[in-house]
């Protein structure tokens, strides 16, 4: 049995690229890829840093619609109007004057959450850093069935300077 010649492994022959030197528009797309690979990159890091200090700026932020709550929410017997138990307890680092807005909706009458029956709202003026009050909100027109309560807009106004406890002059 005749085998074939094995190939000749001394390295002659053609090479297996040709080898050419690099030209005009190949030097152009390594070139643009290289520069948009690094501004990419440089992008993706800005993100990365912005997001970061982002986070850490707003860590202990806190917003005044996270100190009130509506403790109660029932229609008034002899009115028919919707009344709303609201109950604030600061967790501010001052004093400060808290604007707080309720909507009321009639649950028997429309679809879903109910028919709108209006708005109400109370303020709570220089409340102390730490100190809760209570206060009731009437709604304006009277309702049918149970009202539903829901906590609208809330406003919180520095009363007091944070580092003193006394009002600012200037």
């Amino acid at each position: 049995m005749d085998y074939p010649p094995y190939p000749n492994a001394s390295g002659g022959g053609p090479p297996l690229l040709p080898r050419r030197p690099l030209q005009g528009p190949a030097v152009v797309a390594i070139v643009l890829g290289s520069v948009a690979a690094v501004v990419g990159l440089g992008l993706l890091a800005l993100f990365i840093a912005f997001a970061y200090v982002y986070g850490e700026n707003h860590a202990g932020m806190r917003f005044p619609s996270d100190d009130v709550t509506v403790a109660s929410c029932v229609r008034d017997e002899v009115t028919g109007r919707p009344a709303a138990g609201i109950r604030i307890t600061s967790g501010a680092a001052r004093s400060g004057t808290y604007t707080v807005r309720v909507a009321f909706r009639d649950a028997r009458t429309g679809k879903g959450r109910g028919t709108a029956a209006g708005e109400g709202g109370v303020t709570v003026a220089d409340l102390a850093a730490g100190g809760t009050a209570s206060r009731q909100v009437a709604g304006p027109v009277p309702v049918r069935g149970a009202p539903v309560c829901e906590l609208g807009d809330v406003t919180f106004e520095s009363t007091r300077d944070a580092g003193s406890g006394a009002t600012s002059a200037r």
